[in-house]
This record gives structure tokens, sequence and C-alpha cells, in this order.
């Protein structure tokens, strides 16, 4: 059902079927335009090579947050050199895959109505589960050219996962910091068995959008897709410019010693320019570096990480779903704070980057694990069992403001009162500055007249 309602809302392209759209600036980015129908509005960006009457590449953006602004920045860069329309959701966000199915028709329908674009350059990107929402939608719809996925692989539904060859792109872009960061390669690997144009580029960063440079490499990918598949006439300085970047970054890892990361760059350049160019001395050096023990080094250093790494989240994870699953409330902390402090210690202040970055990956891990656990036991009204997922992230990030913030609504719900106040004190301590966050917090209206809270409020910034 939800794959016929796409394909309705995609026929609109096939018959060109839009209307002049009112005139809208340029390189600029522009929030809040309505959607048909709905309450619903989305961000838009016009590139400023934008022209009505011609066809138009477009990406529509999914920010897990619904953040229409977030998601267009990192984008901006790439869509002026390649000429993108970037469309961003304010409505779809992590939730249900079927209330956010529903959303994006009605966005299709309003920007296919409004907009003159070329059906073979339909692009979707997201980052964390909007990256998972991205892939579904190509997958469902059958008419996305490519997939920009950051920080985040598939939906966990199968009927969303590539089983079979695909016509669409895909480029993952996750930071080496990231939780998500081994999974991508899996993914790599899922879409290779299929034999699925992908292309998976890692760099020096956590889990959120990947900076602007790295988006403007994946596009460029996607440019050289599009050369392959001839739906776009080869650019030349465009793919002699490509070539030296992806050159210049495999030479670069190579003088750092990185030769492991050298060589997925050098084995890049094969995979992509090797129709364009002749490259016989980049095989020579990828043959070399493998031979060398730097190399073989890093490779088993990489593996034995990926092992450990998922023995541990294993331990805490069964761990937590056991407190969990306790006919009991779950309230002592016992257990996680030694083991956290032995962790800590290990990992997140080792001298060892790669063991330190694998450390930030395990506790960013468990703290998406808690929150997200903590969303679904408040949706069930399980406000102690919330609690407990809220005492957790506090533990994994005593230093954050968030966490306290979080257990004070959970007491508000409990009608603890000294203890909401206790929590937002410390919460405001460890620079909680946003006097309207909690102005707008529902669990803390009861209490906006109350002298405590406005004395709360007037220490904020001060």
């Amino acid at each position: 059902m939800l794959r016929k309602l796409f394909i309705l809302s995609f026929l609109v392209i096939s018959f060109n079927n839009y209307c002049q759209n009112k005139s809208l600036a340029l390189g600029a980015v522009i929030d809040s335009i309505a959607v048909k129908n709905s309450t619903e509005t989305y961000t838009l960006y016009l590139p400023t090579g934008f022209k009505q009457n011609e066809l138009s590449s477009i990406v529509f953006i999914f920010d897990p947050g619904a953040r229409g602004k977030i998601g267009i920045y990192p984008f901006i860069e790439a869509a002026e050199k390649y000429n993108y329309i970037l469309v961003c959701s304010n409505d779809s966000s992590n939730g249900t895959f079927e209330d956010n199915f529903n959303t994006i028709n009605r966005l299709f329908s309003t920007v296919f109505d409004s907009y003159n674009i070329d059906e073979n350059r339909i692009y979707t990107a997201g980052f964390s589960g909007g990256s998972r929402l991205a892939t579904a939608v190509a997958v469902l719809t059958k008419q996305i050219e490519g997939v920009i996925a950051c920080g985040a692989g598939f939906s966990p539904n199968n009927s969303h996962t590539p089983m079979s060859k695909e016509n669409f792109s895909y480029v993952g872009l996750v930071g080496d910091r990231d939780m998500n960061y081994q999974e991508m390669f899996e993914v790599m690997d899922w879409l290779n068995n299929f034999q699925i144009d992908n292309e998976i580029f890692t760099y020096d960063g956590d889990h959120s959008w990947p900076p602007s440079e790295q988006i403007v490499r994946a596009f460029e990918w996607l440019e050289i897709q599009a050369y392959k598949k001839r739906i776009k006439r080869k650019d030349e300085n465009l793919l002699n410019e490509s070539f030296k970047n992806n050159y210049k970054t495999a030479k670069l890892l190579e003088s750092n010693n990185q030769f492991e990361h050298s060589v997925w760059e050098y084995e890049r350049i094969k995979r992509n320019y090797s129709r364009y160019y002749k490259l016989d001395s980049i095989n020579l050096k990828i043959k070399r570096l493998k031979e060398s023990s730097i190399y073989k080094d890093e490779t088993k250093i990489r593996l034995i990480i990926k092992e450990d790494e998922a023995k541990i989240r294993k331990i805490f994870a069964d761990r937590f779903r056991k407190e969990l699953a306790a006919k009991k409330n779950p309230s002592n902390y016992k257990w996680w704070i030694k083991e956290l402090e032995k962790f800590n210690d290990n990992y997140l202040k080792s001298t060892d980057y790669q063991y330190e970055k694998m450390g930030e990956r395990i506790r960013y891990a468990l703290y998406a694990m808690a929150v997200e656990t903590a969303t679904i036991q408040l949706r069930e009204n399980n406000i102690k069992k919330a609690l407990y997922c809220h005492g957790l992230v506090a533990i994994l990030i005593p230093e954050r403001p968030y966490p306290y913030y979080l257990l004070a609504k959970d007491y508000a719900l409990l009608n603890e009162d000294e203890k909401v106040f206790e929590n937002l004190e410390i919460a405001i301590s460890k620079g909680l500055t946003n006097k309207d966050l909690l102005l707008k917090t529902e669990e803390f209206m009861k209490y906006r007249k109350i002298e405590r809270f406005e004395l709360l409020l007037g220490s904020i910034n001060k």
C-alpha cells in the first residue's frame, strides 16, 4: 500500500504536471513553506543557478528532529557546486515509518507540483533515523537515483532494506566516533553482495550531520555515478578536479603512515576513475602498501577493535535489558558506576586514539539506547522505568545539563517536586541556558507561578 502511495506521488513528475511557482529568492534558506492540504511545512534552498523553466535535480533531506534549517545547511555548498534544489521537511522525524511515509507523500505532492524536477535526478538524504528513512524511501519507490546516508544504515524493517539489485546509488558518510561507525561497513558489505553501487566515506567526527566538505565528497561521487549511467553529460573539468582531490586524500594518508586508509582511498580511485584514466601506477601502489608491515598491523588492530567493540556493547546492552525487564523498578546503579569507571579508564582515557574513539562510540550507543528506551517507557506511562533510563544517562555524561533536565521532567510526572528543583538546579549549574525550553516544557507548567521556579529562571545567564 505504501509503495503505491509513493508511486502515485511520483507520477506527477512523469507527466511534468507542475505549476509555475511564485518567485522565490535564490541562494537563501527559506523556512516554513506550506505543504498542501496539511499544517505541515518544509524548508527550501534554491541554488543561485536555479532556472524555473529548466529541469532541476533535487535532494529531499530528512533530519531526525524535523529541523529543516539544520538539515539544509550542510548541503548548501554542494547544492551550489552541482546545482541541486534542497528540501527538508519540518515534520518528518524519528517516529513511526508509517507516519513519516504519509508526511513524505504530502511533501512530494507539493514539491512536484511546484518545481520542474528531473525525474532521473531525485535524491534522498538523511541523518541518523533520517538516514534509515531516506533509504527506505528509495527501496519502496524504485524512483530515487541516489541516497546520501549520514550516520546510520538501514531501517530494521526488512521491507525497507535492499534485498536485490537496486538502481539507486548509495553513499554513506560516518564519523569514526559515531556509534554507528561499524554498522556502516556492514551496510557496505550488504550492498556489495547485491551489486548496488556504493561508497562509504569516513572522517574524524561524532554522531552528527557531516561537515559540508564531506557532503561535497558525497555529491562528487554521485556526479560520477550520473556520468556512468549516462543521465548527465560528463564535465571534464569536474571529473579531473574530483580525481585530483581523491588522489590528494590518498597521498596524504599514505604520507601520514595511515596505510590501510590510504589503500581504501586508492581502491576508491580504481573503482570510480578506471574508465577515464590509466591507473597502472595506483595498482602497483596498492600492492606495495598491502605488502607492508604497517598495513598488516593496522588491519589486524582494526579487526581486534571491531570484535572488542561488539563484545563490550553486548555486555552493556544485556545488563540494561535485564534490569529494565525486572519486576521491581531498577534504581541501583552500583554495577554501572563500577563498570563504567573501568570502561572510562581503559578506553575514554586511553592514549591509543583508536581505542579512545571506540570508547566514544560505545558511550554514545549506551546514551542513545537509554534515551530512546525512556521515550518508549514514557509513551507507555512507565515513568519509573524512564527515570531509571535517564538516571543512567546522568552517569554516562554527568558533565552535561541535559540528563538532569530529563530527570526533572520525570520527577514532575511523579509529583516529586523537591527532586524536580534539585535536578533543574544541577542542570543550570552545568550550563543549561535555554530559558524558553523550561517555560515551554509541559511537565513544568504547574510550577510557572511558584517563586522557586521563577528564581531558577532568573538565575539563568546571570
